[in-house]
C-alpha cells in the first residue's frame, strides 16, 4: 500500500470517528426528545349510580370509562359508604372480562360480613398495548343486608392508573 493510500485511509477513519462523535453528541443532547420519560397518572371516576335492569343479582349495566395509556393499566374499586350489602366486582378490558374481586363488604356490616374488605386493592390489568382502552365494571350482588334478592343499583367508584409521556 502506498503512502498516499495510507494517508487517504487515515483521513477516512478520522472522518468516520468525527461523524460518530457528532452523532453521539446529538443523541445525548436530544435524549429526552428521542426517549421521553414515562410517568404514572392516576384518575378517579365516580361515584356514579348505576341502575340495574333485570331481576337478578348481576347488574347488566356497567360502569365504563375510556382511558389512554402507554402500557400501564391498574384499577381499584372502593366500596362507597352508601352500600348496604355485599358486592362482587367484575373488571372488563375492551369488553372482555379479565378479573373479579372476591366478595366485598359494606361499612357497618354485621357479624361474619364485618371482616370483608371494602376495596379491591390495586389490580394490574396490564401491560396493555399503547393507546385507548375501555375499562368497565360490572356488579354482582348477594341477598344479604339490604339486598332482598335483586341488585337494583350500585355506585361506580374506581381509580385508574395509566402511563403517560412527560412533556
Amino acid at each position: 500500500m502506498s503512502g498516499h493510500d495510507k494517508s487517504h485511509r487515515t483521513e477516512i477513519i478520522v472522518a468516520v470517528i468525527g461523524l460518530v462523535g457528532v452523532l453521539g453528541a446529538a443523541v445525548i443532547a436530544n435524549w429526552h426528545n428521542l426517549f421521553p420519560k414515562e410517568s404514572i397518572k392516576s384518575q378517579k371516576f365516580g361515584p356514579e349510580e348505576i341502575y340495574c335492569n333485570g331481576s337478578g343479582q348481576v347488574c347488566s349495566n356497567r360502569f365504563a370509562r375510556d382511558v389512554t395509556t402507554r402500557g400501564v393499566l391498574k384499577v381499584q374499586y372502593d366500596v362507597p359508604s352508601t352500600h348496604c350489602g355485599p358486592i362482587e366486582i367484575h373488571f372488563y378490558l375492551d369488553g372482555e372480562r379479565v378479573r373479579s374481586t372476591g366478595t366485598l363488604g359494606w361499612r357497618g356490616a354485621p357479624g361474619q360480613f364485618s371482616s370483608l374488605p371494602l376495596t379491591s386493592g390495586q389490580i394490574n390489568l396490564g401491560p396493555v398495548s399503547s393507546g385507548n382502552h375501555s375499562v368497565s365494571l360490572e356488579a354482582e350482588g348477594e341477598a344479604v343486608g339490604c339486598n332482598r334478592g335483586q341488585l337494583n343499583s350500585w355506585l361506580g367508584n374506581v381509580q385508574v392508573w395509566t402511563s403517560v409521556l412527560d412533556k
